[in-house]
């Protein structure tokens, strides 16, 4: 949890051991980074630089760079696998580097089609040796809950 905005917090883990690590001002959760980027990219803005936490690890944050693309038309072929995909976007390229201040390459580099809806349609995880390609072939939107 976080204290506020750009407060710093505390994230508990349980297992493999419980174990409390402390997040330091300014860190920031993946799901607000991404809010932040899609305000980034709407208000003309090219690049972002934040500390994130995602929790994957029992390290603290990392600084994650990003450079956002122009802005991309809806790509009319998603409307029939989904209307989430069905809207316009940014190319956005993340790049993941230690917080430690010596490091001159990132750990791995994020590359990404970020529709304005915070959809990831297609990503490329680049490692330098090897990289991952995911593609987005459909996506449903949850009904909304009834409270």
């Amino acid at each position: 949890r976080l204290d506020g905005p750009g407060k710093g917090g505390v994230a508990e883990f349980t297992k493999p051991q419980p174990q409390s690590l402390k997040l330091e001002p300014g860190v920031m959760f993946p799901s607000a980074h991404t809010i932040l980027l899609i305000d980034s990219a709407r208000a003309g803005e090219n690049f972002v630089s934040r500390l994130i936490f995602d929790g994957a690890t029992d390290e603290n944050a990392v600084q994650v760079s990003g450079v956002i693309g122009v802005k991309l038309t809806a790509d009319p072929a998603a409307a029939t696998r989904s209307p989430l995909l069905e809207r316009p976007g940014w190319r956005v390229r993340l790049a993941f580097f230690p917080v430690d201040a010596s490091a001159e390459k990132p750990d791995y580099e994020l590359g990404m089609r970020l529709l304005d809806n915070g959809v990831s349609q297609d990503m490329v995880i680049d490692y330098g040796e090897y990289s991952i390609r995911a593609k987005l072939d459909d996506i449903e939107p949850l009904s909304k809950p009834n409270c």
